[in-house]
């Protein structure tokens, strides 16, 4: 083989290199075109659905399930609706959110994620459970703290910062958007209100070692 073979077929593997190079840099960077493209087109979906008041949610909120002649509708649950407003009760007689946590896993009430998951609501975090009855003060805050009980629709409360963001992102409250009354509500206004009050309020047990139920509800005429 002379000296110009050689260089010719050298020269003929740099160049197949090169442009190997090139494809893969070009499907790195249209792949990753595509995923944000994708991305846009979903949340562009996702908003209109937002605005249009509709739930974007896969699975209702807990307490609630979807409505067999529409979908999109949420409907009661009646077995998890009563463990919500057991929830609002115990906190108007003064047992805080850790407290609540461990009388329902006392009593081995399934906790929400478990709950969904034994009706088929299963996803990849909720799938295997060591404890079904675990139930978390994080978990009764949680519920507590969701104004979709009154019977509400709020959406925009959370958003993704980029397209490669696997976790949403909680934004300011000033943001979301409530479309009231599109669902029959679990807890009446006024309950879900005292209930925000009584939880801001510091709840000293009496010498029984029980909270009053009164506390951050009546106040002293000087005070």
């Amino acid at each position: 083989m002379d000296t110009m073979s050689v260089t010719l077929k050298s020269t003929t593997i740099l160049s197949v290199l090169w442009n190997c190079k090139n494809i893969i840099l070009y499907g790195k960077h249209y792949n990753e075109w595509f995923a944000r493209d994708t991305s846009k087109k979903v949340q562009a979906i996702k908003r209109a659905q937002s605005m249009a008041g509709k739930h974007t949610a896969v699975h209702p909120l807990y307490g609630y399930k979807k409505d067999p002649d529409d979908p999109e509708k949420w409907i009661i649950d009646d077995e998890a609706a009563e463990i919500v407003r057991r929830i609002f009760r115990m906190t108007f007689n003064g047992k805080g959110p850790y407290e609540i946590a461990t009388i329902l896993e006392r009593e081995h009430i399934l906790c929400p994620s478990a709950y969904l998951a034994e009706r088929g609501a299963r996803n990849r975090r909720n799938n295997d459970f060591a404890n079904p009855c675990r139930w978390w003060g994080t978990t009764v805050s949680y519920i507590l703290n969701r104004m979709e009980y009154m019977g509400h629709t709020v959406n925009f409360k959370t958003e993704k910062t980029s397209f490669r963001d696997k976790r949403r992102h909680l934004t300011p409250k000033d943001t979301w958007v409530i479309f009231e009354n599109t669902q029959e509500p679990i807890i009446d206004e006024e309950t879900f209100r005292t209930a925000q009050k009584l939880r801001k309020t510091g709840r000293r047990p009496t010498s029984l070692g029980e909270a009053n139920p009164l506390t951050g509800l009546l106040y002293c005429a000087d005070c």
